[in-house]
């Protein structure tokens, strides 16, 4: 394998670190947003039920890595309870957990 200068002075070359937010932009970092969130606003409501229902959805596949044991099978109706279940645990965890899913949705969505 041939390596060429121009590789080797690339790969060589001083780290320049961003001074500016917008050199930052795209390149993984997080850039705190100062702006309030309106916490009782509806659209602040939409964006926390999405983020339960993204919660809900990885309870769901986690679940499904977990096998069952087949000492107690409650068939369809254990099938029902857990769905409500784990509706009601994303719901809390959207409530309390703190994910930020919501608050960067909202201020995804309320700057547009």
């Amino acid at each position: 394998m041939q390596i060429d200068n121009a590789l080797l002075q690339y790969q060589s070359r001083p780290l320049r670190i961003p001074t500016s937010a917008a050199s930052v932009q795209g390149s993984g970092a997080r850039i705190t947003d100062s702006r309030p969130i309106d916490r009782t606003s509806p659209l602040y409501e939409q964006c926390r039920e999405f983020e339960s229902i993204f919660a809900k959805m990885m309870l769901k596949e986690m679940r499904k890595t977990v096998d069952k044991s087949g000492l107690v099978s409650g068939g369809w109706a254990e099938d029902i309870f857990q769905d409500m279940l784990d509706d009601e645990y994303a719901k809390s965890m959207s409530a309390s957990a703190n994910f930020g899913l919501a608050d960067q949705l909202y201020r995804q969505l309320a700057r547009a």
